[in-house]
């Protein structure tokens, strides 16, 4: 489960901000228990473009990516991701700062690193089990580095105690390295960040793939048609087939022969095929049998993306995963766009306390029936063209029943465009 999380110097975002998934209001509903911490099943954020609200998903999706090394970061002369808020000159050369507060179990961690594109300068662990937080490891290029002998034994065998100093590279996490010695804890922070994934809600091809692998379980499938039938999009059925393209349609292409050749070795001249069934009427309006259609030719914009979302919605729930979506909305109904929402706030559906975590521009779904105030946040650029974030549970005059959509629009809160008057 997923607490809080802070950053520095990444994009749009240049002093330090930080995202929580605890409540800080007495509102009601959409809450979850983890010992003494209650926690949000979801969380929406607000703010004009280029605000910086999807850096926000992005920053907590760039240190996943960081952790789990998807840049292969491996000899000490490789380079690591960085990505800083270049509009400074304090800024732009300078390191970033990422931590993460979550819960394994019962279990309550703080990790987090300080890094630019050559060198980790610092890095720490805390584990939190009965209301204390005990320091697992911590390194620091500039002062003496600590690993518990007791709490953190897989770190401490590259511990160098005359020098105080941990044995790893500049450019590597300490973390991996224990991982890869099979450290416990370890591998359980790693699994966790696997769990946390981002999807991007304008571009439907990012985990396409992904819902037709799911498909060919059958549970899972089924799973799929009952969410995209409660939808009311007139899907009756969804099949996944292979069809065969000559040759010759490959050879139109752009790719080399070399690619194509590999391509027809793995796959031969075979690519999956969604197709839907739709009930088919005579002109007496009687159901005579189905029709079907090719979902990426036939089907709306709004209807490939809801069936594409569906997967990855569906595996948070079952799993208890935590999801971040940019751009819910886009290509949706308003309407479709709670429906999904509501998966997450129910608790016969979400038994795991899966969370969510989206961006979108409508506001119908700004209303206290649907989202607490601590469930609202809005990011706002300063003069100076940084990102600041903050939720509607820090306003001291935002009462719980409010119409948070129409105050919104009149400005109460901010984060909304000022657009200035155009002439010819």
């Amino acid at each position: 489960m997923f607490l809080q999380f802070s950053v520095n110097n990444f994009r749009s975002i240049k002093d330090t901000i930080t995202f929580s998934m605890a409540t800080a209001s007495k509102d009601e509903n959409n809450v979850f228990k983890v010992r003494n911490y209650e926690l949000l099943t979801s969380a929406v954020i607000y703010g004009a473009n280029a605000s910086g609200k999807s850096n926000v998903l992005k920053a907590m999706a760039f240190m996943k990516n960081v952790v789990l090394n998807k840049s292969k970061v491996i000899q000490s002369t490789d380079t690591l991701p960085h990505d800083s808020f270049k509009l400074n000159t304090s800024t732009q050369e300078a390191s970033s700062t990422f931590e993460i507060v979550f819960f394994i179990d019962e279990i309550k961690y703080r990790y987090g690193f300080e890094m630019d594109d050559t060198t980790v300068y610092s890095e720490w662990l805390y584990a939190d089990e009965k209301g204390k937080e005990a320091k697992l490891f911590y390194r620091d290029s500039e002062d003496e580095h600590y690993v518990n002998p007791t709490r953190f034994k897989e770190g401490f065998i590259f511990f160098d105690t005359a020098k105080s100093k941990i044995k790893v590279s500049k450019n590597q996490l300490f973390i991996w390295k224990c991982d890869q010695d099979d450290g416990e804890i370890s591998k359980s922070i790693l699994k966790w960040f696997n769990r946390f994934n981002l999807i991007d809600g304008l571009n439907h091809g990012g985990y396409v793939n992904y819902t037709m692998k799911k498909m060919e379980d059958i549970e899972f499938k089924n799973r799929i048609i009952d969410l995209v039938k409660t939808a009311d999009i007139g899907i009756e059925d969804i099949i996944l087939k292979e069809e065969e393209i000559p040759k010759i349609v490959f050879d139109k292409t752009p790719f080399s022969e070399e690619f194509l050749n590999k391509m027809f070795e793995e796959h031969g001249n075979k690519i999956p095929i969604i197709k839907t069934y739709h009930k088919k009427f005579d002109e007496n309006n009687n159901e005579i049998g189905t029709t079907i259609f090719e979902l990426d030719n036939e089907e709306s914009i709004g209807t490939r993306k809801f069936f594409k979302m569906s997967a990855p919605i569906l595996n948070t729930l079952i799993e208890g995963k935590i999801l971040m979506i940019d751009e819910l909305d886009a290509s949706l109904h308003p309407i479709l766009t709670k429906h999904l929402i509501k998966l997450f706030h129910d608790k016969e559906i979400n038994t795991k306390n899966a969370q969510l975590i989206f961006t979108t521009h409508d506001t119908n779904l700004l209303k206290p029936y649907i989202f607490r105030r601590d469930q609202v946040w809005l990011t706002e650029k300063d003069k100076y063209a940084a990102t600041d974030i903050y939720s509607l549970a820090q306003f001291k005059n935002v009462r719980k029943d409010e119409d948070f959509e129409k105050q919104y629009i009149q400005g109460k809160y901010g984060a909304i465009p000022y657009l200035g008057k155009f002439e010819f």
